[in-house]
């Protein structure tokens, strides 16, 4: 091949390089903003603000326990809450009519009645599994499912305490089987009562009051299971959670009969199940928090706040309050994004984790309301606590918007604890005030 001929072919596959490199580039998506520059008219551009935020402590109200998933069970003290502590009301109902109709009960001897409680899996508590002193009286009221029963309210009970060890102190132990009659049974917490009321249920057998459901609730109308929390020091304690409706949580009878085969040990359930009344009854008090300003965020809903509280059953809300967000109407800019960021107040005992979500809703006349952002999934709001930002940020575009175009009344919001009425969750939050890390409300805007 000549020299002329070679340089004829390398001339040839370099043209056609560049025709390829042409081609490809040719058909490449143009970048969304190239060129926008050259546009005629002012660019789009974006604009992100601070607005002020004002946000204060206030006591939430009444929550509705009864029918719920989960019922609470013990306290804890506080440094920044004080005293929480909960209890639960429930039902028991016969698994049959006509219990021990027909048979000889004149040698059924009672050897003991015990309260089983069945903790819920893995979500078993919040705070330390420390003892405490757990109390059962009976209900001396008619319970009805048609009713709906409130955190705050007290059954009203017979005056004694009726757990066979009164005042001892029982430790939980909720990944523990107990192992009873040969039978290893699913975590629980395992309360012996009275005597004197297994030998009352003993002695029913047969008789009018365990008939039917109706007869044996004249009887026995429900129990109160709560707890003495006097001794407890701070950060010792905790709320226990249990599942009711398990399989495991009963009242079994455990009794032998002299007259057949005394020495087998025999045993009756007395059912807990969504025939029964559940509900759970809590209590707060701030006067026994350690660290200082509880009350005084409480009271004062005025100042710039430093700190704001949140805490389920009943307990804290956080109140939000955006008083100059309708400067923006009848602006030229449009919202693209509004966004509430809501900081935790510095590292947390690592007993008391801050709730895994908070919600916001608005106020009605009749009450909360969810925020137009909640109404296409909680995903698109957000409010779940992120440990790499240790805070919380919440999506309320849709809300912000309608502010500004009037559509909602600038009334604030208010934020509450996720399953607040099945958790003793709490957090502390940064304020507007605070130093480091306030709460903000961020706001994107698009101009032209």
């Amino acid at each position: 091949m000549s020299r002329n001929d070679l340089l004829i072919r390398r001339a040839a596959r370099w043209f056609g390089l560049v025709a390829l490199l042409a081609f490809v580039t040719g058909c490449r998506k143009p970048e969304p903003d190239q060129g926008l520059d050259l546009l005629p008219g002012d660019p789009l551009g974006v604009e992100v603000d601070t607005f002020t935020v004002h946000a204060y402590t206030v006591v939430d109200s009444a929550i509705r326990t009864s029918g719920l998933s989960k019922q609470l069970l013990g306290a804890y003290i506080d440094p920044h809450f004080g005293l929480v502590k909960a209890g639960f009301v429930t039902q028991w109902r016969l698994p049959a009519n006509n219990i021990g109709q027909g048979i000889d009960t004149t040698g059924l001897v009672a050897d003991s009645l015990v309260l089983s409680l069945a903790f819920d899996g893995i979500n078993y508590g919040y705070g330390n599994l420390d003892p405490q002193v757990f109390q059962a009286f009976e209900v001396d009221e008619a319970l009805s499912l048609d009713s709906s029963y409130y955190a705050y309210r007290e059954p009203v009970t017979l005056g004694a305490d009726i757990v066979a060890n009164r005042g001892g102190r029982i430790r939980p132990q909720p990944t523990t089987q107990p192992y009873i009659l040969g039978d290893t049974l699913a975590p629980q917490l395992r309360i012996r009562l009275d005597q004197a009321l297994a030998n009352r249920m003993m002695d029913a057998f047969g008789t009018a009051d365990m008939a039917s459901n109706e007869a044996f609730l004249q009887f026995f109308k429900g129990i109160h299971v709560t707890v003495d929390e006097s001794g407890l020091l701070p950060n010792q304690g905790g709320v226990l959670i249990f599942d009711l409706l398990a399989e495991a949580s009963k009242a079994t009878l455990y009794y032998h009969d002299l007259n057949d085969e005394p020495e087998l040990t025999r045993t009756f359930d007395l059912l807990i199940n969504s025939n029964c009344v559940r509900y759970t009854v809590s209590e707060h008090d701030a006067s026994r928090a350690t660290e200082p300003g509880l009350q005084a965020a409480i009271d004062d809903t005025l100042s710039p706040a430093t700190i704001t509280h949140v805490q389920a059953l009943g307990g804290l809300r956080t109140a939000v309050r955006f008083p100059h967000i309708l400067e923006e109407a009848g602006s030229d800019r449009i919202l693209a994004k509004a966004e509430l960021i809501a900081p935790l107040q510095g590292a947390f005992y690592p007993y008391y984790r801050p709730p895994t979500q908070l919600f916001l809703f608005r106020k009605i006349e009749t009450g909360d309301a969810f925020l137009p952002d909640q109404l296409n999934g909680l995903g698109v709001i957000d409010g779940v606590y992120r440990e790499e930002s240790n805070g919380y940020r919440f999506n309320i575009t849709r809300y912000v918007q309608g502010l500004i175009n009037g559509t909602y009344v600038n009334d604030g919001l208010t934020m509450v604890v996720g399953g607040s009425g099945v958790t003793a969750n709490r957090v502390v939050l940064n304020g507007p005030a605070a130093a480091q890390s306030p709460m903000t409300l961020r706001l994107t805007f698009t101009t032209y």
